[in-house]
C-alpha cells in the first residue's frame, strides 16, 4: 500500500499550490484562501453517484466513481499540471482526508511530485479557523474610526495603510458597506464560512507589538456576522471619532454612491427595511426623490431622518472609550491623508 504524506499545517508558505479537490458547490462556500479549486467529481457527479450508492448498488457507484475521477485527474494533468517541474510541491485536501484527495495524491507521487495530503480534510481546516480567530482576537491592539455617515472612514482606513498603519477592512472583505444601501453591485457577499476564512487570512501576519486601525461596526454587515471573539474585542476596544461638515458629507456620499443614481431599484431595501419604523409621508418624499432624482435632497434627508440618528443611538449604547476627537474640513484624499498621519503619530 503507498504511503501517502500527510499533514495538519496548512497555513504554510512551503506549499507551491494548495489544491482543493472538492466540488465547485463546496469549494464556493468556502477554501482555504489561495487554494486552487480541481474538483476530482463534480456537483452533478457527485450527485449521480451518491443516487446510485444509495438505490442501487455501492460496488457500482465506486466503479463509476473511480472511473469519473481517473477522467478527472487525466485531463488535469494534461491542462492544468503539465509545467509543474519535478520540485513541485503541492498540498491537496477534500471534505475530510479521505478517497478524493487520496486519489489525486497517489498519482502526484507516482509522478515524483512531492505532495502532501491535509489530514482531515476541509473539516479540520474549518476548525482549526475558529480556533485560531478564537486565540487571535483577544490579542489584537484595535483602535476603532468611529464617525458619521459620509465622512470617508473606509477611505481613511486606506490612507493609514498607505502610511504604513496595520488596517482590517471588514467591509472589504464581506463586499458590502454596512447599511441598507450597502450592497456591492458587481460582487455578491462571501458565504459565513468563506467570510471568516478571509478574516484570518488578513491578520494572520498582524503585529500584535502595534495598532490595528478598522471602522467601527455594528455586528452584522450585509448578511454577515463578524465572529464572536473579534467582536468582543472591538466592543472592549477604544475609539477614535472623526467629524467634518454636514455640507461636505453630502457631497461625499453622492460622489461614493454614483453609481446608485442609475438605479432606482437600488433604493428598495431601505424604503422596504425602513417604511415601518418611519412616518409615511417621508418615505414618500423619499420615493418623490427618488423619481425626480433629486439625489441631494434625498442624501440630506437619508442622513437627518435616518443615518444620522441611528448613529448617534448606537454610538450611546456604546461605553468604548474615545481616545481623540477629529475635525476636519473636506472629506478628501488630501484632508484624509493628513488625518491619517495624526492618527498615527498619536
Amino acid at each position: 500500500m503507498n504511503i501517502i504524506s500527510t499533514t495538519k499545517i496548512w497555513d504554510n508558505k512551503k506549499y507551491d499550490t494548495i489544491i482543493d479537490v472538492r466540488s465547485p458547490s463546496e469549494f464556493y462556500e468556502d477554501h482555504i484562501p489561495g487554494a486552487i479549486n480541481l474538483p476530482v467529481l463534480d456537483d452533478e457527479e457527485r450527485k449521480k453517484i451518491g443516487i446510485i450508492y444509495k438505490k442501487k448498488s455501492p460496488f457500482e457507484a465506486k466503479v463509476l466513481g473511480s472511473s469519473l475521477v481517473t477522467k478527472n485527474i487525466s485531463e488535469y494533468l494534461i491542462k492544468n499540471l503539465k509545467n509543474k517541474n519535478g520540485a513541485w510541491k503541492p498540498l491537496v485536501y477534500c471534505w475530510r482526508g479521505g478517497q478524493r484527495s487520496r486519489a489525486l495524491c497517489l498519482i502526484m507521487q507516482e509522478i515524483g511530485w512531492r505532495v502532501n495530503q491535509l489530514e482531515g480534510g476541509y473539516k479540520y481546516y474549518r476548525n482549526d479557523i475558529t480556533k485560531k480567530l478564537q486565540k487571535l482576537s483577544p490579542k489584537l491592539k484595535i483602535i476603532l474610526i468611529s464617525g458619521k455617515t459620509g465622512t470617508g472612514k473606509t477611505k481613511l482606513l486606506n490612507e493609514i495603510k498607505l502610511n504604513n498603519g496595520q488596517i482590517l477592512d471588514l467591509e472589504g472583505i464581506a463586499c458590502h458597506k454596512g447599511s441598507l444601501l450597502g450592497k456591492d453591485l458587481n460582487n455578491n457577499q462571501p458565504s459565513q464560512k468563506l467570510f471568516e476564512s478571509l478574516l484570518y487570512d488578513a491578520l494572520k501576519n498582524i503585529n500584535l507589538r502595534k495598532n490595528i486601525y478598522l471602522e467601527a461596526e455594528s455586528s452584522k454587515i450585509g448578511n454577515l456576522h463578524i465572529p464572536q471573539p473579534l467582536w468582543k474585542k472591538m466592543l472592549s476596544s477604544k475609539k477614535i471619532n472623526i467629524e467634518t461638515t454636514f455640507e461636505s458629507r453630502v457631497k461625499f456620499l453622492l460622489n461614493d454612491y454614483k453609481y446608485a443614481q442609475l438605479d432606482n431599484n437600488f433604493f428598495k431595501p431601505l424604503i422596504n427595511g425602513l417604511k415601518r419604523r418611519l412616518s409615511k409621508k417621508l418615505i414618500a418624499d423619499w420615493k418623490q426623490n427618488i423619481k425626480n432624482k433629486d439625489w441631494k435632497q434625498l442624501t440630506e434627508s437619508l442622513l437627518t431622518n435616518h443615518y444620522d440618528p441611528a448613529y448617534i443611538s448606537n454610538y450611546e449604547k456604546k461605553n468604548q472609550k474615545i481616545i481623540k476627537n477629529f475635525t476636519f474640513n473636506k472629506v478628501t484624499k488630501s484632508e484624509l491623508n493628513l488625518l491619517a498621519n495624526k492618527i498615527l503619530n498619536l
